[in-house]
């Protein structure tokens, strides 16, 4: 085989590679819970356990923003839908447009505070509620 052919070669396995390691995690292990984006989250408040999937849909006709208030990102989703940026790279914000959502899975026992951010016809134009989403049992740390 010539160079060209294996520099070629390589360079294409190069890249996959890093198209690859680019993907999004998928390590969901349990149940799938829905919160549906209205005026308020339904249901605000969700008990889960480490693993379960996490959806947020935007039945709304404008876009919201989901802000994870508590936790790393890098440190508390195990998988996640939205919650990364163009690299990447975990954040703790997603971005849901109108019939659309963001999802995530957490690896860890806890609470994590969101807020959705939304347009509204209130003063100021903005509405921000929040919600909770318990992760596993905490008497069983």
């Amino acid at each position: 085989m010539n160079k060209v052919k294996v520099y070629a070669m390589a360079a294409v396995a190069l890249s996959m590679s890093m198209v690859a390691c680019a993907g999004p995690q998928t390590s969901r292990s349990g149940q799938i819970h829905t919160v549906k984006v209205e005026e308020a989250p339904q249901p605000a408040d969700l008990v889960v356990n480490v693993g379960d999937e996490v959806r947020w849909v935007n039945h709304r006709t404008l876009p919201v923003r989901l802000d994870l208030v508590t936790g790393d990102p890098r440190e508390t989703l195990s998988c996640e839908r939205g919650f990364s940026n163009f690299f990447g790279m975990k954040r703790d914000f997603a971005e849901i447009a109108p019939n659309e959502s963001a999802a995530a899975c957490f690896s860890k026992v806890g609470v994590i505070k969101y807020n959705l951010r939304m347009e509204s016809a209130l003063p100021g134009g903005k509405a921000i509620t929040s919600g909770t989403v318990q992760v596993g049992d905490p008497t069983k740390r």
